[in-house]
């Protein structure tokens, strides 16, 4: 639990600095669709609704967004949310893994004049690629004299969300 926290921590510090230098890249669209029904028995939306809405706000807060910019466009889905691979997450909800699928799409072009005419017409796919995020945490003791604060359900999940929406962002353009 204590290297859960200092990597919460220093995720936190990290999304606190990383939205100044990302603001740099900009895009036309932010989506995130949470598809979770490979898994009959996922449980995770039960816990966390509002996980769509979530990471897409955490990806949107760390880019320019303007829907009229000659810009591509992320789509984001989630199709997996598990606790050490077991997608059925215990009764506090905890996760440590989200698994999904990050796309890029082509932005305003010739035969598109505004953004939703661009969402309405498939675009070209600029890039795809999975992503997989995984928190593991250590047995290992703080130094004489810290303290040691455990983590909220809520605090994972924020570190969780605000990581894999900033190696969303880090690799827009890559």
């Amino acid at each position: 639990m204590k290297l859960l926290w200092t990597t919460a921590i220093c995720t936190g510090l990290a999304l606190g600095a990383g939205p100044l230098a990302a603001m740099e890249k900009t895009l036309s669209g932010v989506e995130v669709i949470v598809d979770l029904s490979a898994f009959d028995d996922s449980n995770a939306l039960n816990y966390w609704p509002t996980l769509e809405d979530d990471l897409e706000r955490a990806i949107a807060e760390q880019v320019n967004l303007d829907d009229g910019a000659d810009a591509p466009r992320i789509s984001v889905e989630i199709n997996k949310v598990a606790i050490d691979g077991d997608t059925v997450l215990p009764d506090s909800g905890e996760f440590n893994q989200i698994e999904g699928t990050v796309t890029t799409r082509a932005g305003i072009n010739e035969t598109t004049s505004t953004s939703s005419e661009a969402a309405e017409t498939p675009d070209a796919v600029i890039g795809s690629y999975p992503l997989q995020m995984t928190a593991v945490t250590g047995d290992k003791s703080a130094p004489e004299g810290w303290i040691v604060i455990s983590p909220s359900q809520g605090d994972f999940y924020n570190a969780l969300i605000g990581a894999y929406a900033m190696s969303v962002v880090e690799r827009i353009g890559d």
